[in-house]
């Protein structure tokens, strides 16, 4: 995999900090990629049906060219950092919509989203169009939640291999692919991590298990743990991840993959998932955007090749010749 076409979709097109800038510059440097800063917009008082369609034709253009202005702006600050840089603004509703169906007509590689819902403490957590986002974008999304640059690059995927919902094997493939290319930029270090189930759980679940002599559970127990590390092993030796760099947990995921992550110190959390609603049956006894949200790391969720998004390709506010786009 190789990230060759990345699309950073912003909110507001004029406050692209440069910490955000620094993120994207690490990533698209290593791939030689071009970068698309796309804005989605719609004002529903433009375009209500009592307005003239003089009147709203002339104040949807001068909000797209007053926008585009702002995304060019930007633009120049990403472009002094040597990064080649368009810019597009789109007239469409809902923005996740948007953003998809700009996804899916220049075929993008990696869309890259910064949270803006700040907690209490000054974190970042996930908003509704991000996990709209989730449950619907096709290619690769990372959503940035942290303000750390990526010095060293701390990269965790986090695998489930034991699960039998299918097409878990293509989508642990799938993650694996994001995180070796991700991997392999320079100075970058991955590891793959496992939360296997806690015993006592597995023992309940399995009614062979809750009649075997109390004698027998600790071998029992033990070959467990070894088919466990046998299957994670033989995913990261198909993506070429030694096993020194493998790191298998016991407990719920929604506890444990937060908690590794942190103490891991990790920058980037990579996830599979075909849809929020796969990711809350991952995250068993929390809901996704709770697990999320306590990620202390920026996010990159990835689907399988299989993967088709719901969204239509044709807008129902689409603006005919009235969508800006430049390249410089």
């Amino acid at each position: 995999m190789s990230f060759i076409n990345i699309m950073l979709a912003v909110e507001e097109p004029q406050t692209i900090d440069t910490g955000l800038a620094g993120k994207v510059l690490r990533i698209a440097s290593a791939f030689d990629a071009r970068i698309e800063l796309h804005h989605c917009l719609y004002d529903a008082a433009a375009a209500r049906p009592s307005r003239s369609r003089a009147a709203g034709m002339a104040r949807i253009r001068a909000a797209v060219e007053l926008r585009h202005r702002q995304l060019e702006s930007s633009a120049a600050m990403l472009r002094g950092l040597g990064l080649a840089v368009t810019t597009s603004v789109r007239w469409d509703y809902p923005p996740w919509e948007g953003i998809i169906r700009q996804v899916m007509r220049h075929r993008t590689d990696l869309l890259v989203v910064r949270s803006s819902r700040v907690g209490p403490v000054g974190r970042l957590f996930l908003t509704h169009t991000d996990f709209r986002l989730i449950e619907a974008c096709p290619c690769p999304l990372l959503l940035i939640k942290t303000q750390r640059p990526y010095k060293d690059l701390s990269l965790i995927a986090a695998v489930d291999p034991l699960h039998p919902r299918e097409g878990v094997v293509a989508l642990d493939d799938a993650v694996l692919e994001a995180a070796t290319a991700l991997g392999s930029i320079p100075g970058a270090h991955l590891k793959v991590y496992h939360a296997a189930p806690p015993w006592e759980d597995v023992v309940r679940e399995t009614a062979e298990l809750r009649t075997a002599p109390e004698v027998v559970q600790p071998d029992i127990r033990s070959a467990y743990r070894e088919s466990i590390a046998g299957r994670v092993r033989e995913l990261a030796r198909r993506h070429g991840v030694p096993a020194a760099n493998i790191h298998i947990g016991e407990g719920r995921a929604s506890e444990a993959l937060p908690r590794f992550a942190h103490a891991e110190g990790a920058d980037i959390v990579v996830l599979g998932a075909e849809s929020r609603s796969m990711l809350k049956r991952i995250v068993i006894g929390h809901t996704a955007e709770r697990v999320l949200d306590e990620l202390d790391a920026d996010v990159l969720v990835v689907k399988s090749r299989q993967f088709r998004s719901p969204v239509s390709r044709q807008s129902a506010h689409r603006v005919e010749r009235l969508d800006v786009r430049s390249a410089i």
